[in-house]
């Protein structure tokens, strides 16, 4: 197995659309080098501890986060949410709210391929997920096995592409409403693959305002001059650029475990921003300096 960057800050495991038990997951990261991972499951942390574990045991340091999906004009905004606490009972409960209607979400879109004549059991669906939050991924997989779609990859681009019949809008968080939901809980927010956004530009001050902290930069599919774009926006918002392989373990989406290059004053830069972007809201909130 080729070896890959050490650190690795969006990976995802079967907790929700991943291919791997999260201690897998970590072996994987481990083998091919990595000693800094975020495990970043859409919308829990079910699986932090057991990967903690696995890091520990192997040499990995393992930073537990979430990847929040949202709904609104922007496209498709996602944030990263470090350093947060598995065991926060409220951020549970918040984040169990947006894996419920993903869940419902899907059952929708199963309702409607059936109809359309895309016979695909949810019963299946259920399975590929293996208990995990259920998303498209999960989907597109049973699609696949039908013989309704050429690939997997395909699926996302014809029968549950966004605006295709089956498509079910998501009901969840907008992006300001994600930063904020990070911060509050003592996390450290950055905004996931930019170029999926529509109306970066636009969108990005109000980002910040509501506590963003750090903008992907370096990701696998991004383009020298999608790169730079983002390096600029950082420097403009003082936002810490980081990176990720956003490894999925099915079809090509992503990069490989360790696959693209994260610079290694990324750690120290987030955890000086855990608590910073709070503080100022609370200063804010009762009047600022007098």
């Amino acid at each position: 197995m080729s070896v890959g960057y050490p650190i690795d800050l969006h990976t995802h495991s079967l907790r929700s659309d991943g291919a791997y038990e999260p201690t897998e997951l970590i072996e994987r990261a481990a083998a091919r080098g990595v000693t800094i991972q975020a495990l970043a499951d859409h919308d829990t942390l079910a699986g932090a501890a057991e990967a903690i574990a696995a890091g520990e045991r192997l040499g990995v340091r393992v930073i537990p986060s979430t990847e929040l999906n949202t709904e609104s004009q922007w496209g498709d905004v996602h944030v990263l949410g470090y350093f947060l606490d598995p065991a926060d009972a409220a951020l549970e409960d918040r984040l169990r709210w947006l894996r419920e209607n993903r869940g419902r979400r899907i059952e929708l879109m199963v309702e409607k391929l059936n109809a359309l004549g895309y016979p695909v059991s949810l019963e299946r669906v259920m399975a590929i997920a293996k208990g995990g939050s259920l998303g498209r991924p999960h989907l597109a997989q049973a699609l696949f096995e039908a013989g309704h779609v050429a690939s997997y990859d395909s699926a996302f681009d014809t029968l549950i592409a966004k605006g295709a019949e089956a498509y079910v809008q998501r009901i969840g968080l907008t992006p300001l409403e994600a930063v904020q939901l990070v911060v509050a809980h003592g996390g450290v927010p950055s905004l996931a693959h930019p170029f999926t956004v529509v109306g970066l530009e636009e969108l990005m001050p109000q980002l910040v305002a509501a506590g963003l902290a750090g903008i992907e930069t370096y990701y696998g599919s991004h383009p020298p001059t999608m790169t730079a774009t983002c390096l600029a926006l950082a420097r403009r918002y003082d936002l810490v650029p980081t990176g990720g392989s956003d490894f999925h373990g099915r079809g090509d989406h992503g990069a490989p475990l360790g696959g693209t290059f994260v610079p290694p004053e990324t750690i120290p830069a987030l955890e000086a921003r855990r608590g910073r972007r709070a503080a100022a809201t609370m200063t804010t909130a009762v009047g600022g300096d007098s």
